[in-house]
């Protein structure tokens, strides 16, 4: 990872605006967007950071990431491992994309406060409905 200069970084995100032609299913051969390119900017920058020790994921973006890796990640990370079974809620909605998949994360985070400070187990019958309210709230209960 040293070897990897800002310049090469530079150069990619100019080669993907102007060079780069996806493939796409509906066979068109149109650029990425330039929320697209924003996107990958930011996963790098965020990842170069988190690489640097410069700052840790917030913890969202640690319950997306230990939904791709595994729980092993809070463990790297130094944090406390979150409830088994909002992992396995959070795993099991592993479909949902985009702004979804960060309502998923914030609602579970949100479910977790609340299960913690009224001390209830996530497998109380009063759990669940917190589950749902949440899930509502954050607009997941489609």
């Amino acid at each position: 990872m040293s070897e990897i200069q800002s310049s090469d970084l530079t150069g990619y995100m100019a080669w993907l605006r102007t060079e780069y032609k996806p493939r796409r299913w509906n066979g068109s051969s149109e650029p990425l967007s330039a929320k697209s390119i924003r996107n990958v900017w930011v996963t790098f920058r965020s990842f170069f950071g988190w690489l640097q020790g410069e700052f840790l994921p917030e913890e969202p973006e640690v319950l997306s990431i230990a939904g791709i890796l595994g729980v092993k990640v809070y463990e790297a990370l130094d944090l406390p491992k979150p409830d088994p079974e909002l992992i396995k809620i959070y795993v099991s909605f592993a479909h949902l994309t985009g702004q979804d998949r960060s309502n998923l994360a914030l609602a579970l985070l949100e479910v977790k406060r609340i299960l913690k400070e009224d001390n209830i187990s996530t497998k109380s019958p009063d759990a669940k409905e917190i589950v749902k309210n949440t899930f509502e709230k954050y607009g997941l209960s489609k």
